[in-house]
């Protein structure tokens, strides 16, 4: 090969070359830098996301412990208002047997307020018959003593 040619076949490679260059090697490297750069942002992107994963993951933990102490909480209270519930209901049924005695009671009272009016009634009336006959003989011995001072004054 004589050396023209060879030049022609170098330039031709190097026309060929730069023509690869030019339309597809260039293009792909710049391509994969784009690529790269998007590549970098996502992982980034990404790494921010997990963070904020994490973030949440630890938020909900706190949470459900939080949860799970107003949870135990809540089930405190329904067991005071169960039982708060049961000193209602026994209260309640104390206060309706004392309303029961105290009606039964009441009712022995005023029976016995009865008897004893009826008691009083008759006393009052056993001394009115008392008094009338105390005055009744009051008035014979006043009546006696006139007669007495009568028949002395007549005697004198």
């Amino acid at each position: 090969m004589t050396n023209d040619e060879l030049q022609a076949l170098i330039a031709a490679n190097t026309a060929a070359i730069n023509a690869l260059v030019t339309q597809f090697i260039r293009p792909n490297a710049q391509q994969a830098l784009e690529n790269q750069r998007s590549i970098s942002q996502g992982v980034e992107l990404m790494n921010r996301h997990a963070q904020a994963i994490l973030q949440i993951d630890e938020r909900l933990a706190a949470n459900t412990q939080q949860i799970a102490a107003i949870g135990d909480h809540i089930e405190q209270l329904d067991t005071r208002l169960k039982e708060t519930r049961q000193l209602v209901a026994k209260n309640a049924s104390e206060i309706a047997q004392l309303g029961t005695k105290h009606d039964q009671m009441f009712e022995r009272l005023d029976a016995r307020l009865d008897r004893t009016d009826g008691q009083i009634n008759l006393l009052i009336e056993e001394n009115r018959a008392f008094r009338e006959s105390q005055q009744a003989q009051l008035a014979a011995i006043i009546g006696n003593g006139r007669r007495i001072d009568q028949l002395e004054q007549q005697a004198s």
